[in-house]
């Protein structure tokens, strides 16, 4: 092979590399199944918020989006990201693989808060400091610092405790979510813009 023919295989391995590493690329959750795909490792970052659309739970959840995590850490081990998240089952906030989360829902988006990495990072320590705690039942409310968190009402806090902002689009009370905050306002809010978003 001539020179100038391996410089072009090279170069053609080389765009199929960037390619690969620029492009979503398939993920394994916890059961070994593949059939998604999703921005990681690439492109994400620890405070990224993962969202998404169930429509069993959008029958009493206003909005269209129904749950909501944030991103956490990456798992070399696993080879995934880590989700920090307020679940009810079992009623605490805990820790799940993005594959897990992402397996859950019909439409999912991760969001980016328009933010420094200083506060993304602090946000990401004060819902970890919260591992553990249980499912807050009371959606109507939210807290910043309190002994339980629902899905939203953690993340809003976690930036709310980093210095903010304040990711709630409906900061005061309003009708359709009362004086809680919702995964729907925290997409809706104009601190926080769309990285990802895909729609089974």
């Amino acid at each position: 092979m001539e020179a100038s023919q391996v410089k072009g295989v090279a170069a053609i391995l080389g765009l199929v590399v960037l390619a690969t590493m620029l492009s979503p690329v398939a993920a394994s959750g916890s059961l070994g199944e593949a059939d998604y795909y999703h921005p990681y490792p690439y492109g994400l970052v620890p405070g990224d918020i993962v969202i998404g659309h169930s429509p069993l739970t959008g029958i009493i959840i206003p909005g269209y989006w129904t749950h909501t995590g944030m991103i956490a850490y990456y798992d070399y081990s696993a080879n995934d990201w880590v989700v920090v998240e307020a679940w009810n089952n079992p009623s605490e906030v805990r820790l799940v693989y993005l594959s897990d989360f992402l397996r859950r829902y019909d439409t999912v988006a991760v969001l980016r808060v328009k933010t420094s990495d200083y506060v993304r990072e602090a946000a990401v320590e004060f819902a970890l400091e919260q591992l553990g705690k249980p499912y807050d039942r009371h959606w109507w409310t939210k807290h910043i610092y309190g002994d339980s968190y629902y899905c939203s009402e953690l993340v809003w806090a976690a930036y709310m405790a980093a210095g903010g902002p304040d990711l709630d689009s409906h900061p005061g009370f309003y009708w359709r979510y009362l004086d809680g905050v919702a995964p729907q306002e925290i997409y809706d809010d104009g601190n926080t813009y769309v990285i990802y978003y895909d729609s089974s």
